[in-house]
This record gives C-alpha cells, structure tokens and sequence, in this order.
C-alpha cells in the first residue's frame, strides 16, 4: 500500500526568485529525479533477481505442501500440538532453529563471535535455543493483548545476565506459588523459570502475568471436544523446522474485519475490495524455511468454506492486476519527468513492463479447496540475501511507513470512539477543556477522554481543579498514552498532533457544551479530530488544539502524512484528506451547521 501511494505522492519543490537559486533549485530537483528513478530501477532489478532465483517448480511443491504438510492429519509427521498454546489464544508463533547453524549458507558468518556476544549480554548461548513458542490473546474483560512466550533451551540460562540484559526487577515476586521477575511496569510483563533439569535443559516464561498460568496449563495433547479454536489446528499442522505463524480469526474476525475495511477506505478505489478478505477467512499460516542453501516463504489463507475461498481468489487475482496497471501508470509518470534520451526511455519502459509481469505472474494464488496459498522458493546465498536486503531498506521502510500510517488511522478512531462513549454516557461531547468555576480552562479534552480509554488510573492521578502547568499536573504530561503520540515525525515529550476541532461554528465549541444534535449538516459531513502537522503539536494535557482559519483551513495540516493527514468524522469514521484537496470543501467539512451540501471524495 505505502509502495502505491508513494507512486501517487506529488513531489514538492522549493523555487528561490533569484535567477542564481532558481538554477541551484532546478539542479537539486534534477538530482533528486535520477535518484528517485534509479531507486526505482534498483528495486525492480532486485525483483528480477528474486524472481529468477526462485524455482519455477515452487507451485507445483505448493500444492504438495499444502496437501501433505500444512493441513495433513494422518501419517508419522510429528505435529505442533497443544503444548504451551491456551485454548483462549488467537495467534502462535512457532521458531525452531534444528537445521541453522549447520546451513551452508552460514559458513562465512561469524558465528564464533556471536555465541560468545550473546553469552555476555544475554546471558545464553544462541544455540542452545530448542524452540519458541508465543502465544497472543486478547484479554475477554479488559480487550487489552495478552502475551506469553515460552523458551525451550538445551542449555542453561545465567539468569543474573538475562535480567540485567531486559533490565528486570532483581527483587523477585510471586504468582500462583512461582517465582517470576518484573520486566517492565507497563504492560506488565514477567520471567519466570518454568523447568530445569539440571544442566541438560530449561524452560523459561516471558509475557503478561495473567497469561502465565493458562499457557502453563495448556497441555500437548489436543482432545478437539475440549480445547480451543487454535490448539485444535495447530495439532493437526506439521512441526517444520523454520518459523511458524498461524492467526486463528474466528473471535476476531468482526474487529479484524471492521479494521480492514476502515484502512481499504485509504486505498485507491480498485483496491478497496481487499478490506472484504478478513471476513471471508478463517486463518492466516505463514512458514519461513531455510533448508541447505534454499530459502522458503508459503502464505496459506484458509477461507470460511470454498465459496469464500474462491472469492478471496478473484479478488486477490483482480488487486493484482490493478496494482500492475497502477505500476505501469508509475512507470509512465516516472519516464515522462525523467532527462533519458528516446531510445533509454524505451527500453528502460520494455524492461520494467516484462519485470512487473513477472512478479505478478510469480506470486498468484493456488486455491485447494478452502485454501488460497502462496509459495517462494529461492536458492540465493546469505551473502546475496544480505546485499538485497541493503538494497531492499527503502522499501522496508515504505512497509514501516504504511504500519505507522495504519497505526494513526487506528489512532484517530479510537479517539472518535472515546469521543462518542462519552455522549452516550453525558448526553454531550467534552468540553474542549476541563474549567474552573470561574469558566477558565485548566486541562485538556484529552484528559477527560482518558476513562473511556481504559486509562481510568492515569485519569485519578490528575487534579481536575488544578492548570495543566500546576506542580502536581505538569510531570503527568510525561505520562501520554500510546493513543496520543505521533507515530512519523519526532515532536517533544508528551506533546501530540491529535487535536480538536474548535470554534464558534465548527467541530466542540470553546468550553460549551456541544451536543451530536447540533451538527445539522449531518455527522458524517463534519471533523471532529485533526491531525496536524509536526509544528502544531502541543502538550496533550495543555487545553489548546490548532487555531483554525476558516479563510486559510488547511493552515497546520497536510504534512503528518506524504500525501495528506487523517481526520476523525463526528460519526467515527476516519478518513485521509489529501493535500489536494480544495480549502473550500474542507471549509464546508468543518462547519457544525453551515447547511452546505458536501460531496466529500
């Protein structure tokens, strides 16, 4: 996704009116153009060299992986099983490292150094790592994650380094009668010793405290009557050694579902159609392999029934060829701006259509059934696997990029969410700030927010008669909930871009009372949320949002995001508003009662 909107990004230039800058300026772009398109090519001789490593029997080994490994029921292949997997949990991640460090491909990596290195800082020797087992869950009464990571060693562990390494508590406590260290405060994540057998073996606990005693208790044996949802798959799968993910989606699938179809809205329209594919599926298996000097990737999605199946199947197959043809537009735009020559442009536009295809062609599904898969199967060596993955760090970061994007968005409609729990509690929205008597402000809407945020502690460690900037309010500053910090570009401790709308006729009104009835051109037509630009940001206890200028709107906005920013609309949707957008529908956007007709995009 990130990938498709940075083809889309309109580039920003910065002109001097002398004719000497103007030059330098031209200059500049220029360089940045052929950087830009050479990143591009880079990328895409990457794909080709991918795409020409892997086997072109990798689909027809698919089918028989699928059949035989993933989904097998029968036969002498040791399964996962039940072991250390809660019959409440929704994900497992599975690591065994039995083929590794004997791999070809390691032999010029130093491996020596890196057993001593990790026996000194962390106290056990990577080697001597069996398997790891995680589960995740989501805690039924607080809807906050649970945790628990389960370490089966052939060694011992120097538990004095462990803890100085994750820097715990040395002071040990106890639950349910063993004895766990605190690893951090917040979540609250423990370790705690599980097995020993002398000096052969140990099995060690890392992850939440309420999530100890159920992962503990989770047996090998799988009786299907009496275990979970994802015990009972994951012992039927095969235990391969490599890394193992499988996401069970049944009690998750509305709040997955609801999440991708939100996220979908940011995408151009032919993409949007991918927010669909969370609620026709039953379960995500992801397998990383590495077996003498070839390197696996199998992505299984196991639909709802075959109906579902073949639905996920067209949609996939019809967001491929969408993505394909936005490429070539890419390409398009990439060549028209570029100084190559008649004959360069041709064939640089010859060699990136042909390589587009072929990772097209290379990554479309197989449907088995319920089964949708995926499979790659590469012969490259660690040394050229590390040099792509060098060349490979922009696009990494264009992935990082669109989880932090995701994360906003997530962000604001948690915000919206707080927002709208609060007038179904008083009848009324916030305050756009917590007053005195006297009607003077003193602490931020955000700080009333916090009880509808599970941040009901944090909120009675607040003086609501006191300023923000008193001696005992100012430090909880520090304290900003993960809801509120900026998650692109770097602003001060404590401060936050997410702001309120605020004015006599739009969004709250300034320490009124302001009530969903009031905004008469209709909820979905109104902002309520903001999300501004870097230098806007401001204390999130501090009663101040943006100062917003009906003849300039757009005024602090724009920049949170390379395109545009997120919006929170009063009927809790969130929506992305590009740069491009005209100052005067946004304009009409803000007003509670401006009675104009919007058609927003």
């Amino acid at each position: 996704m990130s990938s498709v909107h940075n083809f889309f990004a309109t580039r920003e230039t910065m002109m001097r009116d002398t004719d000497c800058d103007r030059r330098e300026s031209q200059q500049v772009m220029r360089f940045r153009r052929s950087m830009k398109w050479m990143g591009f090519l880079t990328a895409l001789g990457i794909s080709a060299v991918l795409i020409a490593a892997c086997e072109t029997q990798a689909q027809d080994q698919l089918r028989a992986v699928v059949q035989s490994d993933l989904l097998a029921e029968s036969g002498p292949i040791e399964k996962i099983g039940g072991r250390y997997v809660p019959d409440d949990a929704i994900a497992l991640l599975r690591i065994t490292s039995e083929s590794l460090w004997d791999n070809e491909m390691f032999q010029l990596f130093p491996t020596e150094v890196f057993r001593v290195q990790a026996l000194e800082t962390v106290g056990f020797d990577p080697m001597d790592v069996r398997e790891v087992r995680a589960s995740f869950a989501i805690s039924p009464t607080t809807g906050q994650p649970e945790f628990g990571g389960v370490v089966m060693m052939d060694g011992n562990v120097d538990q004095a380094v462990l803890l100085e390494a994750l820097d715990a508590n040395p002071q040990p406590m106890q639950i349910d009668g063993r004895t766990v260290y605190q690893v951090q405060p917040s979540p609250p994540l423990i370790l705690c010793q599980l097995e020993q057998n002398g000096a052969e073996s140990e099995v060690w606990y890392i992850g939440t405290s309420e999530y100890l005693e159920r992962v503990v208790q989770a047996k090998a044996e799988v009786i299907e009557a009496e275990r979970g949802p994802l015990p009972n798959r994951v012992a039927k799968l095969p235990a391969r050694d490599g890394l193992s993910l499988v996401v069970e989606m049944q009690s998750i699938r509305p709040m997955v579902s609801g999440l991708a179809m939100n996220a979908a809205g940011s995408l151009p329209p032919r993409l949007q159609v991918l927010g669909q594919v969370p609620g026709l599926t039953d379960a995500v298996l992801l397998h990383l392999g590495l077996v003498d000097q070839k390197t696996s990737v199998e992505l299984t999605v196991v639909a709802i029934d075959e109906s579902a199946a073949e639905q996920i199947e067209l949609i996939v197959k019809d967001s491929l060829i969408e993505a394909e043809a936005m490429a070539d537009a890419a390409i398009q735009n990439e060549l028209n701006a570029s100084d190559m020559s008649p004959a360069m442009r041709q064939a640089t536009e010859a060699y990136a259509e042909r390589i587009t295809a072929l990772v097209k062609d290379a990554i479309q599904p197989i449907r088995e059934g319920t089964d949708l898969s995926i499979a790659v199967e590469s012969e490259m060596g660690i040394a050229t696997s590390g040099v792509l993955v060098g060349l490979l760090l922009p696009a990494v970061q264009a992935a990082r990029e669109a989880a932090r994007r995701m994360q906003s968005s997530n962000n604001v409609k948690q915000i919206m969410l707080a927002m709208h729990n609060h007038h179904s509690a008083y009848r009324e929205l916030p305050l756009s700030a917590i007053v005195d008597d006297d009607g003077n402000p003193l602490l931020s809407w955000r700080v009333a927010l916090l009880p509808f945020m599970d941040e009901q502690e944090l909120y009675n460690q607040f003086k609501l008669d006191e300023p923000w900037d008193s001696d005992h309010n100012l430090p909880l500053a520090q304290q900003i909930p993960s809801v509120y910090q900026p998650l692109r570009k770097p602003v001060e401790p404590g401060h936050t871009i997410y702001q309120a709308v605020v004015g006599d006729s739009i969004g709250l009104k300034p320490m009124q009372r302001t009530g969903f009835r009031e905004f008469l051109d209709g909820l979905s037509n109104s902002v309520l949320i903001l999300e501004t630009n870097a230098d806007q940001a401001v204390l999130w206890t501090k009663p101040e949002d943006l100062n917003i200028d009906l003849d300039n709107p757009l005024k602090g906005l724009g920049s949170s995001w390379q395109g545009g920013f997120h919006v929170g609309m009063g009927d809790g949707a969130v929506k992305f508003i590009t740069e491009e957008i005209d100052p005067d529908l946004f304009r009409k956007m803000l007003t509670r009662a401006g009675r104009e007709v919007v058609d927003i995009p």
